[in-house]
């Protein structure tokens, strides 16, 4: 049980991260008229480094086996997560205060 919570867990953060991180190379919007780069040095290591970060915190879960270790890295990995997103797509934040009335 604790295998299959550890593969599922890292499984779905590295899709999402994935997925977000392709995501703006197969857009279906319009194209801009002004396209800035969409890949990045900056944008392929942090991809890159997160999907080594959630490998060896996948091996390391697996090695160790202890449910609060697991707790942690998962929480450490989910911040992360949002960094990455805020680096991603910067305007995410507008999403949160931008609210209609």
């Amino acid at each position: 049980m604790f295998k299959a919570t550890v593969f599922l867990i890292h499984g779905l953060l590295f899709l999402a991260v994935f997925l977000l991180g392709i995501g703006p190379n197969f857009s279906i919007a319009a194209p801009d008229p002004d396209p800035a780069p969409v890949l990045s040095v900056g944008w392929a290591i942090l991809i890159i480094s997160f999907m080594a970060l959630v490998f060896f915190s996948a091996f390391v879960q697996l090695k160790v086996k202890k449910v609060w270790v697991l707790l942690v890295s998962i929480i450490g990995l989910l911040a992360f997560f949002v960094l990455a997103l805020l680096y991603i797509y910067p305007f995410v934040m507008n999403f949160f205060t931008d609210i209609p009335r």
